[in-house]
C-alpha cells in the first residue's frame, strides 16, 4: 500500500489508487551540461522526449522562488466575494499530480538554465524527493517501483494535490514514471553554484560540442556571402580558444557550439548591395535632410531590411567573440592595432562582401577559415 502510516482504513477505501503494478518505471533526474549552444535541448528532443511522452517545460532565473516552482498560499474570491486563502500548486506539484494519477504514462519536467536559478533554494524541502529507488529489495521492500522517489516527505499542501484531501497526511514522492531533466550551460557556472550535494542526485551528462551529428543544413551552410562554412568557422574559432587555454580563463567553457547560431543568422540578403559604394550613406543623408524622393525611400528601406538580415551573425557571433570568448585578450585572434571597439568590428563586417567580412581578425585566423574550406 502507498497509504501513510496516519491514514484509516476507512479514507483509503473511499479511493480508487492508481494501479502501481502498471505504472512506467525507471524515471530518473539528469543534467545535461555544456557550452552554449552545444545541442543540450536538441538532444533532450530527439533522445528523451519519445512519442507520447508527457512534457512540461520551464526556465530557471534569478528571481525564480520555490512559491513559483511548487507553489504557494493565495487569496481566491468566491462568488458572494467572500476571501479565502487556497494553495495555488506550481509546475513541479502539476506535473506530480498528473504523472501519479496517470501510472500508464510517461512525464518529463524540463528545466532549462537550472543554474541561473539557486536551485537548492527552489527546490526547498522537495530536493529530498530527487534520490532515486535503484532496486527492488527482496527484504523490507516498501511496494515503491525502480524510479520513484527513495525517501517520501511530509507536505500537506503537495499531498492534497496529488492524492486527494483524505490523503493529505501520506508522504509524497516522485512517481517512477516522471524525470527530471536539467540543463546548464558551462559558461554559467558562476551564476549559480550547484553544490555536490545536489549534483550527486543527477546523472551527469556531458554533451559534446562538435559537428558529429549536427544536421548538414546548418553546418555546411555558408556564412552570408563569404564562402566560410559555420562548421570550419566554428571549428577553427574553437581550435584557437583551446589552443590559448593557458591565456583564458575557463577556455573550454568560452567555445562557439555547434548550435550557437541558427540557418537563418547565416542567410545572406543580396538586396543590401556594397555598403562600401556610398549609395546607402547617401541615401541615409538625404532622409535625414528631407529631400529624398518616393523610390528612393523604398529602395532605402529595401537596403535597410537587408541589413537586419546580413547583421544577424555578426552581432550574435562576432560580438560574443569580442565581448565575451576574448574579451581579455582579443588581440589573440582580433587586428587590434585597426579596431578598438566592437562598432568598429561590426561596421568592417558589413561594410565589406565577401572574405573581406573577416579581415578584422588577424591573418592566421583569416587563412583558418580559408584553407579549411579546401
Amino acid at each position: 500500500s502507498l497509504v501513510g502510516d496516519n491514514q484509516s482504513d476507512t479514507d483509503e477505501a473511499e479511493i480508487e489508487l492508481p494501479n502501481e503494478a502498471e505504472r512506467e518505471t525507471n524515471g530518473e533526474n539528469i543534467l545535461l551540461y555544456g557550452v552554449p549552444g552545444s545541442g543540450k535541448s536538441w538532444t533532450i528532443e530527439h533522445e528523451y522526449c519519445k512519442p507520447g511522452t508527457k512534457v512540461e517545460r520551464l526556465v530557471f532565473h534569478p528571481d525564480y522562488t520555490y512559491a513559483d516552482f511548487v507553489g504557494q498560499i493565495l487569496p481566491a474570491v468566491d462568488e458572494g466575494g467572500q476571501v479565502s486563502y487556497r494553495f495555488t500548486p506550481g509546475p513541479f506539484t502539476n506535473i506530480l499530480r498528473e504523472a501519479y494519477n496517470h501510472p500508464t504514462e510517461k512525464y518529463i519536467l524540463i528545466i532549462e538554465e537550472i543554474n541561473r536559478g539557486n536551485a537548492p533554494a527552489i527546490f526547498g524541502e522537495v530536493f529530498q524527493l530527487l534520490d532515486r529507488k535503484g532496486d527492488i529489495h527482496d527484504i523490507d521492500n516498501d511496494g515503491f517501483p525502480i524510479g520513484s522517489s527513495e525517501y517520501g516527505i511530509t507536505n500537506m499542501n503537495i499531498a492534497r494535490e496529488m492524492y486527494g484531501e483524505g490523503r493529505k497526511t501520506t508522504k509524497v514522492r516522485i512517481p517512477s514514471n516522471l524525470s527530471i531533466i536539467g540543463t546548464m550551460n558551462t559558461s554559467d557556472q558562476n551564476v549559480f553554484t550547484l553544490d555536490t550535494a545536489f549534483q550527486r542526485r543527477w546523472d551527469m551528462r556531458l554533451i559534446e560540442n562538435n559537428f558529429d551529428n549536427v544536421d548538414p543544413k546548418l553546418a555546411d551552410a555558408v556564412i552570408l556571402d563569404t564562402t566560410i562554412t559555420w562548421r570550419n568557422f566554428c571549428t577553427e574559432i574553437n581550435r584557437i580558444v583551446i589552443g590559448n587555454s593557458a591565456r583564458m580563463s575557463s577556455a573550454e567553457d568560452k567555445r562557439l557550439g555547434a548550435y550557437f547560431v541558427h540557418l537563418k543568422d547565416l542567410q545572406f540578403n543580396d538586396e543590401m548591395g556594397d555598403l562600401s559604394d556610398g549609395e546607402y550613406d547617401t541615401l541615409r543623408k538625404k532622409e535625414m535632410v528631407g529631400n529624398i524622393s518616393k523610390d528612393e525611400k523604398v529602395h532605402l528601406d529595401r537596403i535597410r531590411d537587408a541589413m537586419k538580415q546580413n547583421r544577424r551573425f555578426p552581432e550574435k557571433v562576432i560580438k560574443y567573440l569580442w565581448d565575451d570568448a576574448f574579451k581579455f585578450n582579443r588581440e589573440i585572434v582580433f587586428e587590434t592595432t585597426n579596431y578598438q571597439s566592437l562598432e568598429q568590428v561590426i561596421r568592417a563586417f558589413m561594410y565589406a562582401t565577401k572574405l573581406d567580412r573577416f579581415k578584422m581578425f588577424k591573418e592566421n585566423v583569416r587563412s583558418a577559415f580559408v584553407n579549411s574550406e579546401r
